[in-house]
């Protein structure tokens, strides 16, 4: 569901706020004195591998288990169960959480619980069914809301979990939902509502909600060289070696990556982050978008709520200006009330291109100057 940004990359490796999510999560656990983690990684496990290594960089000691089939989260907790010692904490690494939330989970060790929050959309998670202060049951998109209460998939669990996964596997169910809503038959566990930060991002477009939230706690930063007239409010930050041109002006909040040049007069308002070797052309305008590592826009571009893959180069005067826009992701409709595009890595788009709101264009596509571009672009088109 969030290609596509998936094709070379996992999708705990993402980046929003300039670092991908899982290192959110890392960062979370390691505020709370938490030191061993385990990541169960898959698909793309290189990329995960060679950011965090270790985790001694990031004050933990993390050990790897290859989860060789993805039948599902029960799936992997069992892969890893050779690992764990009673109890244990459960955590999604696509989700953007705080150190508060992290407390709270600690704070209810060791006993069974699990974190829910309160969703807009509850059909597109597990909704919780609550008696007081005890889980019931987690039912995993339901046909029927009876509830806007979720499951953020945070638990705290222990080795009788394992006992419920493999009787599940028999049945075909390879889902920790399903477990953990068996266990609570048997005993108590507890339905903590959090009060700490907990964002997911389903589609792509939520990129930027995620992308918000982590900018808000962004530290400011100033590196690089910025040249006079350039004007900077709000919380800025610009990595090293950035080169920022006269007549600029930045409005945050805001990440520029390391290496990255910010043409003459161009605009950059909130809440926008570059990645690192980011080049943006003289008089281009950003706003509200992601734009990942070693993009590069043309002069006398507009690109608003977008996100943009690794080495994409689109050339002057592309846009991509926000509005209503119908998305298909995995052949499902959304309608999406605000929406630039949503661009894959390595694409190449030639001068005077225009993408309607809603646009994907998938990863090494092709575009020919003057196309306007709508709905969505195969990986590897070439579209004249």
């Amino acid at each position: 569901r969030m290609g596509p940004f998936t094709a070379s990359v996992p999708k705990v490796m993402i980046p929003v706020g300039n670092r991908p999510l899982l290192e959110y999560v890392v960062q979370a656990l390691a505020d709370n004195g938490v030191r061993d983690l385990i990541f169960i990684v898959g698909y793309r496990r290189e990329r995960i591998q060679s950011h965090f290594q270790d985790g001694k960089s990031f004050g933990t000691h993390i050990t790897y288990v290859t989860q060789t089939k993805q039948l599902g989260t029960a799936h992997a907790i069992w892969e890893a169960r050779g690992h764990l010692e009673d109890p244990f904490i459960v955590l999604n690494g696509s989700n953007m959480v705080d150190g508060r939330f992290v407390e709270e989970l600690l704070a209810a060790a060791p006993k069974p619980a699990v974190l829910i929050t309160q969703s807009e959309r509850p059909q597109s998670y597990g909704v919780v069914t609550v008696r007081g202060k005890e889980l019931v049951a987690i039912t995993e998109k339901p046909a029927e809301v009876i509830s806007n209460l979720i499951n953020t998939g945070a638990y705290v669990l222990d080795s009788r979990i394992f006992d419920e996964i493999e009787g599940l596997a028999k049945e075909g169910k390879h889902d920790l939902p399903s477990a953990v809503s068996t266990i609570a038959k048997r005993t108590s566990v507890a339905a903590i509502p959090t009060e700490g930060t907990w964002v997911d991002a389903l589609y792509p477009w939520d990129l930027l909600r995620l992308n918000a939230t982590a900018l808000k706690t962004t530290a400011e930063r100033r590196a690089g060289t910025i040249e006079p007239a350039v004007t900077i409010r709000g919380r800025v930050t610009i990595g090293d070696g950035c080169v920022i041109r006269s007549g600029a002006y930045l409005q945050g909040p805001l990440s520029i990556g390391a290496g990255s040049e910010i043409g003459p007069n161009a605009v950059l308002l909130p809440s926008t982050s570059l990645g690192k070797n980011v080049r943006i052309g003289a008089l281009t305008t950003v706003a509200n978008s992601i734009l990942m590592d070693d993009v590069i826009l043309g002069p006398a571009s507009v690109v608003q709520e977008s996100v943009i893959g690794s080495g994409v180069v689109a050339r002057a005067g592309f846009l991509a200006a926000s509005g209503p826009g119908d998305v298909n992701i995995e052949g499902a409709w959304h309608s999406v009330p605000q929406i630039g595009a949503l661009i894959g890595e390595d694409v190449e788009i030639a001068n005077g291109v225009s993408a309607a709101a809603g646009t994907v264009v998938n990863e090494r596509a092709r575009v020919e100057s003057g196309a306007k571009l709508r709905g969505t672009i195969p990986s590897g088109a070439v579209v004249l």
